[in-house]
């Protein structure tokens, strides 16, 4: 009983630090794919395929952010974290991949 209840009072820090920490990444990769969309003049057809290349590879890294960080909170039964995690990277998952979808 007193696992249980420790887990229970560890799941409310740990889905606070992990809402930070997942905003942090969040705000970090939406600047990085931002910032890939930066040219001096017109872009050419070869620097729109490397901007169109790199904003799937940010949408992929935040994918898998997400799935592995669902399934570690889900294996811990950290049912906070768990919903903080799914909230913060599918949403940010969801945007990534409408602006690489846009280019």
């Amino acid at each position: 009983m007193s696992a249980m209840r420790s887990r229970r009072e560890a799941d409310v820090p740990c889905a606070v630090a992990g809402g930070v920490f997942g905003l942090l990444v969040m705000g970090v990769l939406v600047c990085c794919m931002m910032m890939s969309t930066l040219s001096f003049g017109a872009p050419s057809r070869h620097d729109l395929g490397q901007q169109a290349r790199d904003g799937a590879k940010f949408a992929w890294t935040a994918t898998w952010i997400l799935v592995f960080g669902g399934v570690l909170a889900g294996l811990l039964r950290l049912w906070r974290t768990l919903t903080v995690h799914l909230v913060v990277f599918g949403v940010g998952t969801v945007v990534l991949w409408a602006a690489a979808a846009s280019r």
